[in-house]
Formats: structure tokens, sequence, C-alpha cells
């Protein structure tokens, strides 16, 4: 199965997240969303894209060692979107989200849904 994580804190590099977000995985793809719009206080801004690109690197080498197939993507646009845009052209089998506690996340979490996108929240 493909899964997909997308990098929308500084905490999904954690190592007990990845674990269960590979687990039984084929191949993994790391997403980082740089949203331009300041509208929303989520995901990363284009101040924090330095910050990204530092969790999604730690990600990867933690599923390489894992030994899973590991593939980054840097996106610009809305989170939202974007995770059903990669979920739907790659062929996702599951989103694993790395659980926080704010408005902006459960709003995510039942967009994903709505989109009918298999999401797990860790």
């Amino acid at each position: 199965m493909k899964v997909l994580i997308p990098v929308l804190s500084e905490t999904e590099n954690d190592d007990a997240f990845i674990d269960t977000a590979v687990k039984g995985a084929s191949e993994v793809l790391v997403l980082v969303v740089v949203d331009a719009s300041p509208k929303e206080k989520f995901g990363f801004t284009t101040a924090f894209i330095s910050k990204a690109r530092s969790v999604m690197e730690e990600v990867k080498k933690t599923v390489g060692k894992k030994k899973k197939t590991c593939e980054d993507i840097l996106e610009w646009g809305d989170t939202q979107s974007k995770i059903v845009n990669i979920a739907m052209l790659r062929k996702v089998g599951r989103v694993y989200l790395k659980k926080q506690d704010n408005q902006y996340f459960r709003k995510l979490v039942k967009g994903l849904k709505e989109e009918k996108i298999d999401v797990e929240v860790v």
C-alpha cells in the first residue's frame, strides 16, 4: 500500500508516528504544502519553508532506515486541496496525519473524509 504523510507541523519526524504510518506500506510519499495565503495559521507559510524541508528530510531518513521507498513532494497552495490531489493522482491507500489540537486540523480531517480520503490520525 502507498501512504502519504503530509508535514503539517514540526512533529511528523517522531519515530513512533513514522513507525505507525509506514507499517505495511510499500511506498511512502512525504508532502510539504506551502500555503502563501496568510488567512489561516496552518501548515507552513513561506517564512518556514526551511523548517518544513528539515522535518521532511528527517522523515525521509527515518523511513529509509525501515527499507521503504520514499519520495518527497513540495507543493504550493491550499493544504487540503493539495493533499486530496496528491492522494488521488498517486493512488494513495491512506493518509497519515500527526494529531494536532486546533480548529484548522479538525476542519482538515473533516474535509479529507468528505472527499473520501482514507485518513488515520496518529
